[in-house]
């Protein structure tokens, strides 16, 4: 009895801690949802900077042209977009690896995501600076302004950051986002040049900002979306090993109770045979005359 009362009770933990990962992993996928819904936005928005950038460019003449996206004179910057919290597999290690692989000497690092700036201190990577990682598309902005602040000096910048893909999947890449692309100026069909209060060069810098802010929001919300992802497979994997386990439990407490039924059986036919013999081969019959 004792065995199986400790079956019974790791068989209801084990579903509760079943009803809780499947709880978890709906939250996580309706943020993968929610910020895959926040692209289109974004790109609008990106978009929506690009043609003012290229009717600017018509009133900033040749100079101001010239001078945009001018890069700073400071340290080139790589940002790192990690994971804020766990059950994300090997997700940080992922990104880690490659921004490693391609760092360039002198390159200063940015790493973004409190579980990401845990996992580079246990790889020995070195790391100038760092931000926790909004874990909801409404904490993209603010976060997007904070990475901007990082990138008024920076001579070059470049984002590594996992793209979602179907299945709950994520690719890792690189993105290069400082210097500005000189293409943002070269449009086939000139937009009409925009009212503006501005002097033209001023105007294209403050547009150049405003696209530098795009991207980089733009990058977070795909990494939210990829880390979602990544939560969803790892949720999945967990909610296996659950049934898994739980199935086994099932056949063990079947088993169980099948050897409680026989010992029971077994003492109910040995307590009759044992009577029987006591009473004796006549018991019950006529006696003899």
């Amino acid at each position: 009895m004792e065995h199986l009362a400790k079956v019974q009770a790791r068989l209801t933990s084990l579903t509760e801690l079943h009803d809780l990962v499947g709880a978890l992993r709906s939250m996580t996928a309706n943020q993968a949802k929610e910020a895959q819904q926040a692209f289109d936005g974004t790109e609008s928005y990106a978009r929506a900077i690009e043609h003012a950038i290229a009717g600017a460019a018509q009133l900033a003449g040749q100079g101001g042209r010239a001078a945009f996206g001018t890069p700073g004179t400071g340290r080139p910057v790589l940002i790192a977009i990690c994971a804020e919290h766990g059950f994300v597999g090997g997700f940080d290690v992922e990104i880690l690896t490659r921004a490693q692989a391609i760092r360039a000497p002198g390159e200063a690092l940015v790493v973004v995501g409190s579980r990401g700036m845990g996992r580079a201190q246990e790889m020995r990577i070195r790391f100038q600076r760092s931000h926790r990682m909004t874990t909801r598309v409404a904490g993209v902005p603010a976060l997007a302004h904070s990475i901007c602040k990082d990138l008024e000096t920076a001579s070059s910048a470049r984002i590594v950051l996992a793209l979602p893909r179907a299945g709950a999947r994520f690719a890792v890449t690189e993105r290069t986002i400082l210097p500005l692309s000189a293409r943002l100026l070269e449009v086939e069909t000139p937009p009409e040049p925009p009212l503006h209060h501005l002097a033209p060069a001023a105007l294209l810098r403050r547009l150049a900002s405003e696209y530098l802010f795009a991207e980089v929001a733009r990058a977070l919300m795909e990494s939210l979306a990829s880390e979602s992802n990544a939560r969803v497979r790892t949720m999945d994997a967990a909610a296996h090993n659950i049934d898994d386990r739980l199935e086994k439990l099932q056949r063990e407490l079947r088993r169980i109770r099948q050897e409680e039924i026989t010992a029971d059986l077994l003492d109910v036919v040995t307590g009759a045979e044992a009577v029987m013999d006591e009473a004796g081969p006549h018991a019950g019959g006529e006696g003899e005359v």
